[in-house]
C-alpha cells in the first residue's frame, strides 16, 4: 500500500512538471517562425487550453497535498503504537481487564459473516484462557445502523466458547473508537487495561487513549487476525482517512 502510494504521489509531481511547461510555452501571445513571420496571437483554443493546464495543476497540487496528510498522519499513528501492540500472545503482559472494540456478526451491506467480528472473538477468548485477562469489557454500539447489539452479540460468542458471562461487561455506548476508550477510564474507572481489535484498529485506539489526557497507564493491545478479502483491504484504505478524521476529533472533541 505505501509502495502503491508513493508511485501515485511520484506520477502527480510527473504530470505538475508537465503542465507547469505547457504553461510556460503558451504563456507568450506571440510567436516567430525562423523566417520571421510573426503569428497571431494565440486563439481560443490556446486559451482554452491554457486554462485546462491551469485547473490540472491545481489538481495536482490539491491531490499531492491530501497524500502527503494521509501518510504523515498514519505515519505518526503507527509509530505511537510500537512496542504496544503485539500479535504473539505470550510477549503481551498481564493485564485485568481487556478492552474488546465491538463490531457486527455480519457484514451491513451484504449480511455475509464478518470476519473482523470472529477474529476479534478469537483474540478475546485467546487473551482470556491464558490467563493474560480476567475479565472482559466489550465497547460497541447498542443499537447499530442495522439495528444490531455489538456487544451482546459479542458477548454471547463468548459465552458459547466457554468463558463466564460474569466475566464480561458491557458498554453499549461505544459508537465510536473514542468514546470506547474514554467510557472505559472515565465511565468503568479503568486504568489499566488491553486493548482488542485488529491491528489498524489497535493503533488508532492506542494513539486516541494517550492524547486524550486520560488517567490511564500499562496501555497495550493484541491484534486480532486481518482477514483477507476485499472489504478487508477496503477497511485498510478507509484507515488512512480515519486517522486524518481522529486528529481532527482529538482537537475539537467533547465528551
Amino acid at each position: 500500500m505505501k509502495k502503491v502510494l508513493a508511485g501515485t504521489i511520484a506520477l502527480m509531481a510527473i504530470v505538475l512538471v508537465l503542465g507547469v511547461s505547457w504553461g510556460k510555452l503558451f504563456k507568450r501571445g506571440y510567436t516567430q517562425d525562423e523566417y520571421g513571420v510573426e503569428f497571431a496571437k494565440r486563439d481560443s483554443t490556446i486559451d482554452l487550453m491554457q486554462d485546462s493546464i491551469r485547473v490540472m495543476q491545481a489538481f495536482c497540487i490539491f491531490t499531492i497535498v491530501c497524500l502527503a496528510l494521509l501518510l504523515i498522519c498514519n505515519q505518526i499513528v503507527v509509530n505511537n503504537a510500537k512496542g504496544k501492540a503485539y500479535f504473539d500472545i505470550d510477549s503481551i503482559k498481564y493485564n485485568k481487564v481487556g478492552l474488546l472494540l465491538g463490531t457486527t456478526p455480519q457484514a451491513r451491506i451484504t449480511k455475509v459473516k464478518n470476519y473482523f467480528f470472529i477474529y476479534r472473538i478469537d483474540a478475546a477468548e485467546e487473551l482470556y484462557k491464558a490467563g493474560k485477562i480476567e475479565k472482559i469489557l466489550i465497547s460497541g454500539d447498542e443499537n447499530s445502523l442495522d439495528g444490531i447489539n455489538e456487544p451482546e452479540c459479542m458477548r454471547d460468542s463468548l459465552v458459547a466458547r466457554g468463558v463466564p458471562a460474569n466475566d464480561i461487561f458491557l458498554d453499549g455506548k461505544g459508537y465510536r473508537t473514542i468514546n470506547s476508550v474514554i467510557n472505559a477510564n472515565k465511565l468503568y474507572g479503568l486504568k489499566s487495561f488491553t486493548i482488542i481489535s485488529q491491528e489498524f484498529h489497535n493503533e488508532r485506539a492506542l494513539y486516541q487513549v494517550e492524547h486524550l489526557g486520560l488517567d490511564v497507564e500499562n496501555l497495550q493491545a493484541y491484534n486480532a487476525k486481518m482477514p483477507k478479502s476485499r472489504r478487508a483491504f477496503l477497511t485498510t484504505i478507509r484507515e488512512y482517512f480515519a486517522r486524518v478524521k481522529m486528529f481532527i476529533d482529538l482537537m475539537s472533541f467533547e465528551e
